[in-house]
């Protein structure tokens, strides 16, 4: 503990060198270095909080309900180094602070105390260890190296994640498809690796892209893989046992009794990431296609093997569980295509997924149980070819009577669908955690509109989800950015849920309805 102060207070120290580095260079290191930092040193960065309340009914037994739930702090200083044409550096830190954890591992501890505690790191992060660390390197005029401490985005969506599963994402700082809250380009969670883009002859449209990331970042443990079992944004209260339902709620009374979940990471020799590419352009239309080798970072995804069940005293039934993010295969595609006439962008994204794993269970189980293991599946896994793609477009339109005073003022307008598709799919195949079925189509729509007005300083944006089988999700936002300053913004936030079901799709999210202020300021 005294050593990672130490290593915080020397990375502090550091970035304050950082900012007076211009001053002290010209003292020290003489003229040269003054006109360096002067001219190709840039710093800049933010300084935000986040507060949110809860609005949701929520569960007697669950305290946060109707309650302060989140005080979140970060601050993110940033570094450009600009050495030459060919070489160079982004550094960044961040530090993030959330007093309100001290009131939530209480109310843990107090309704769930089979669960173990989260650590003091799971919303915090104040490390000496950069964020971003990026070099940017260009040997040959064709070929450009990016290595380091990075993000890795490939996909078109908006929102909701498809292709965007090489980095994972931070759960802690949001639920699900609230991109007004937090963007995923601020969840996403940096990864140490390499990636090589290579153009195959000059001014060519052709390039070869290369990815390597040597590591799971196994100490980052509030990872999105961790939101269905921990943190405030897990889909259910944890008095409702999130992981016990598919094997739990028995129908007599000899309850199902899940002691501890074991958790299988990679070993330290089988934990690379790696992928590749090529990106072509045909006219207008720009496409890629690739393919991905590691570990998919989605929570919906995580799939746990039934180990074995024995009998407990009072009749109960003892499960044991191991949780699994195994190796995944993604071969991947991405288009997008302008439609000139029709002032409109055409997007696109597949994925497939060759043998994915699913949850399997008999329906109802035996022994009096709701749900149970399938005999075809002793393990409760079995393995699918998946296919899952969206569609979708953006374009600018005109609505004068929305815009009295500014009727030249566009809206932005997006609308995406996306589908999962489970060739030979099996009756059984049931979402992680519940006992909910998982069809063999599954589809969900996202409409997103915003706009200005007042000379762009007052900016509201509204972003829906809508799945067919009857749930829905609403974020709308509105932000302010005063006109004496446009580094200053500030927004009144909401993150709805609702569904006829309390444990399936947008519905599992229906006691997490919240309203949050944020307060971002931009240096």
């Amino acid at each position: 503990m005294r050593f990672n102060r130490t290593l915080s207070f020397l990375g502090n120290l550091l970035i304050i060198f950082l900012m007076t580095a211009p001053a002290q260079a010209s003292s020290i290191l003489g003229e040269e270095w003054e006109k360096f930092f002067k001219e190709r040193v840039t710093f800049a960065g933010f300084i935000e909080n986040t507060t949110g309340l809860s609005i949701a009914a929520g569960d007697s037994k669950f305290t946060t309900s109707n309650r302060f739930i989140m005080n979140r702090f970060v601050i993110q200083p940033e570094f450009n180094f600009d050495f030459d044409e060919r070489v160079k550096l982004f550094i960044s830190w961040r530090f993030v602070k959330e007093p309100r954890y001290n009131k939530e591992a209480k109310d843990r501890r107090r309704n769930s105390p089979s669960l173990q505690p989260l650590d003091n790191t799971f919303y915090d992060e104040d490390s000496f260890k950069p964020w971003e660390m990026v070099w940017d390197v260009h040997p040959i005029d064709r070929l450009s190296l990016r290595i380091g401490r990075q993000f890795i985005s490939w996909g078109e969506t908006d929102g909701l994640r498809l292709l965007d599963v090489i980095n994972p994402q931070d759960g802690t700082f949001s639920p699900p498809a609230a991109a007004n809250l937090f963007s995923l380009d601020e969840t996403r969670i940096p990864l140490w690796g390499l990636r090589a883009s290579y153009r195959l002859v000059p001014a060519s449209n052709t390039a070869l892209e290369f990815i390597a990331m040597p590591g799971y970042d196994e100490a980052k443990k509030r990872v999105d893989e961790s939101a269905p079992t921990a943190g405030r944004w897990a889909p259910h209260p944890e008095t409702r046992m999130p992981l016990g339902r598919l094997f739990a709620n028995p129908i007599g009374a000899a309850p199902v009794v899940i002691p501890s979940i074991s958790r299988v990471l990679p070993d330290a020799g089988d934990n690379w990431r790696l992928g590749g590419r090529v990106i072509h352009s045909i006219g207008k239309l720009n496409f890629g296609l690739g393919y991905i080798w590691g570990f998919n970072p989605q929570p919906g995804d995580l799939t746990f093997k039934l180990l074995g069940t024995s009998l407990g005293p009072g009749g109960t039934t003892i499960a044991r569980l191991r949780l699994f993010n195994d190796r995944t295969s993604i071969f991947a595609g991405h288009f997008n295509y302008p439609l000139e006439e029709l002032k409109t962008a055409l997007k696109g994204e597949i994925a497939l997924y060759p043998s994915k794993p699913f949850n399997i269970s008999k329906y109802p189980g035996s022994s009096g149980l709701k749900a149970g293991p399938d005999p075809r599946h002793p393990d409760g896994i079995t393995e699918k070819n998946t296919l899952r793609y969206s569609l979708g477009f953006d374009r600018p339109t005109y609505i004068p009577f929305l815009q009295p005073e500014d009727p030249w003022r566009v809206f932005n307008l997006s609308f995406q669908i996306f589908q999962s598709i489970i060739f030979d799919h099996e009756d059984g195949i049931r979402a992680f955690s519940t006992a909910e079925k998982i069809k063999q189509v599954s589809t969900s729509l996202t409409f997103r509109v915003s706009t200005g007005y007042f000379g762009d300083t007052v900016l509201p944006d509204v972003f829906v989800g809508y799945d067919p089988e009857g749930y829905w999700l609403a974020n709308p936002a509105i932000s302010y950015v005063p006109p004496w300053n446009e580094k200053m913004r500030l927004s009144l936030i909401a993150a709805l849920y609702g569904g006829r079901n309390k444990f399936k799709s947008f519905g599992s999210f229906d006691e997490k309805d919240s309203i949050f202020l944020k307060m971002r300021y931009q240096f």
